[in-house]
């Protein structure tokens, strides 16, 4: 029993409750028009984990935002946006999480989401195992997914 309440304490540090990312939003090309908007729209609400999901047409933009416990994939934006002719320019999250060192390398772990921390000034003055609040850029291209670390304030507990 001892082995058992060790082990789920240890997760409970290691995954603080609502640490993950919240919000994404978008720069786009070619989401223009209102049948893309609209079909775009039901598609995102199809995918798990999505809450909300904010379009606008006049700035080619795409808010979502996730429930709790969601995981977030680039890759799920991407399949929905591909039919319709429809580019990301820029993913923004918003998210909770902590940055951890591994292998000598600063990681923002959000939940299941992990993310290499870009090494800049702001990114590297975000403190270390602290709860915190990002909002960051995000490069999907480079495995793992990279962060710019925008600006981080700490999360409410």
């Amino acid at each position: 029993m001892r082995t058992l309440t060790f082990v789920l304490f240890a997760a409970a540090i290691a995954e603080p409750a609502g640490a993950q990312v919240e919000k994404i939003a978008m720069r786009t090309t070619g989401i223009s028009c209102g049948v893309c908007a609209a079909v775009s729209e039901v598609n995102f609400k199809r995918i798990p984990g999505i809450d909300k999901v904010k379009i606008s047409l006049s700035q080619e933009a795409i808010m979502l935002t996730y429930k709790p416990g969601a995981v977030f994939s680039t890759q799920q934006i991407r399949d929905v946006l591909k039919p319709l002719d429809v580019g990301v320019l820029q993913f923004q999250i918003g998210a909770r999480g902590r940055i951890q060192e591994e292998g000598g390398k600063r990681v923002f772990v959000a939940g299941k989401d992990k993310f290499l921390v870009a090494a800049d000034a702001r990114s590297t003055g975000a403190p270390l195992s602290t709860l915190i609040r990002i909002e960051a850029i995000l490069n999907d291209r480079v495995e793992p997914m990279e962060v710019k670390i925008l600006d981080f304030r700490p999360a409410p507990q």
